[in-house]
């Protein structure tokens, strides 16, 4: 039974020989294929064997490996030793022509798996392996140098867009951002005060198909209620008293196959965001006082320092409006989560404010190390203003750690006490009142960035902070 079952396989063999099949893969494969009985036996072997071994093929099919070995044709056979081992082996084999090749030949068993039916063996020259391994390293260092020279080039765009980062995370929004620009959808940006919120807006609206049109902003925690309906979506003549004569543009029309970057969209009162929402829909819109819709082709992105869904669960946010804009959700980390950024970003600084008040300072290392052990609440805008105000009072060329660490102390200490009200001359009660009014609304606003928040930290209804930004012309 075994004996026929080797026959048979034999049989297959000889017949594959001759078929156009093998003519065309195992003639054609580029490497040496053999194929031996069980005792070492050559049944057949294709073109590239017969041009290794150096023997006519009528020569080589019926003799035994190792007639072939004796007679110096292998310095070692494959095919024996696989035999003997009853396993897959790999060997160096030296060739009479002078050639090195690597050698592989694996046992087939019979249906019983005890008794070894035939041996295929293969090899490969060293010498093109080599070769072939020096091309793939020589693909690979150009493919790198490639990759390099590529996000070299990509951070140069990202930094003609203020978009400065060394750490993982920020490489992170980095790579986020260049798969989502171009999809024109939704993205709600997401972070922390002072996080560079904008900045990202910015790079997703450079990076996108709209890039040539406008990037229109409109920061809804400062513009007071009433107004920002008008700011949105224009008004026709004679919608109110004082209005132009002529009506107004809304910042959607002005943005009209660009962006709409909606900043501090957290503080869009109520009523407002179901007009929002409205409009996103279809981009239609009707100005304020106007009875015709008007169309505007743009993208939005928002951006955000609040929890809007904790808010939609207070009913401060329409869930609507939220699942609306969070289409493409983007978290900006805080600086305190990208360390490697600060070291960048005050270089990058020190560098803007030698050329804002053409001097050559420089900051030391350790004042280096000083920003990076921070934690910095208020995040890039907290370093930024630091690095000004240390550049400012340093004399010298030298921006040291003394001074740096002056300066942060400062900016704590002035968050912690109360300021103080200083008058240098006389004038009327009702002016100084005034004057004290707009000066604290508009450092609380400069600080915080929306009415909700600075009124807060005046003590004051949000409707008064309004109401004074109002009469200030703000």
């Amino acid at each position: 039974m075994e004996r026929e079952f080797i026959n048979s396989i034999r049989e297959k063999t000889i017949l594959k020989t001759e078929s156009n099949f093998y003519k065309l893969m195992v003639e054609n494969i580029g490497d040496e294929i053999t194929v031996s009985d069980e005792r070492g036996n050559y049944l057949f072997v294709n073109a590239k064997a017969v041009e290794r071994i150096g023997m006519p093929v009528y020569e080589i099919v019926g003799k035994n490996a190792r007639e072939l070995e004796q007679k110096g044709y292998l310095s070692r056979s494959v095919i024996l030793e696989a035999i003997e081992k009853r396993c897959s082996v790999n060997i160096l084999q030296k060739l009479k022509n002078g050639k090195t090749v690597i050698a592989t030949a694996v046992p087939i068993f019979d249906v019983d798996g005890e008794d070894i039916a035939i041996v295929i063996a293969s090899s490969k020259d060293v010498d093109e392996v080599n070769h072939l391994l020096a091309t793939i390293e020589n693909q690979e260092a150009e493919l790198s140098l490639k990759t390099v020279e590529l996000e070299k080039l990509r951070d140069d765009r990202f930094a003609q867009r203020g978009f400065l980062c060394a750490d993982p995370k920020m490489r992170e929004v980095q790579d986020t951002v260049m798969r989502i620009a171009p999809l024109d959808v939704t993205v709600l940006i997401e972070g922390e005060t002072g996080t560079g919120k904008e900045v990202v807006a910015n790079a997703l609206h450079h990076f996108s198909k709209r890039s040539g049109k406008p990037f229109v902003k409109i920061n809804c925690g400062i513009i007071p209620e009433n107004l920002i309906e008008t700011e949105l979506f224009g008004y026709e003549q004679g919608a109110f008293t004082g209005a132009d004569r002529s009506g107004r543009k809304g910042l959607a029309e002005i943005a009209d196959g660009g962006t709409l970057f909606l900043d501090e969209i957290g503080e869009m009162p109520y009523n407002m965001q179901v007009k929002l929402l409205d409009f996103m829909q279809d981009g239609s819109y009707k100005r304020v006082g106007g009875t015709k819709r008007n169309k505007a082709d743009v993208r939005v992105i928002a951006a955000t320092n609040r929890n809007l869904l904790a808010m939609c669960d207070k009913e401060l946010f329409r869930k609507d409006l939220y699942y609306r804009l969070n289409t493409i959700p983007l978290n900006v980390p805080p600086l305190r989560e990208r360390p490697d950024d600060i070291r960048m970003l005050a270089r990058s600084f020190v560098s803007d404010y030698n050329g804002k008040y053409n001097s050559h300072k420089t900051l030391d290392s350790q004042g280096y190390l000083m920003l990076e052990h921070h934690d910095w609440p208020g995040n890039v805008r907290e370093l930024m203003h630091v690095i000004e105000r240390a550049f400012i009072v340093t004399d010298g060329t030298v921006i040291d750690a003394e001074t740096v660490s002056r300066v942060m102390s400062e900016g704590r200490d002035t968050g912690k006490r109360a300021a103080s009200v200083i008058c240098s001359g006389i004038m009327p009660l009702k002016e100084a009142k005034r004057e004290v009014e707009r000066q604290l609304v508009s450092k609380a606003m400069s600080i915080y960035r929306n009415t909700y928040r600075a009124s807060e930290a005046l003590s004051i209804d949000q409707s008064t902070v309004v109401k004074l930004l109002k009469r200030l012309g703000g």
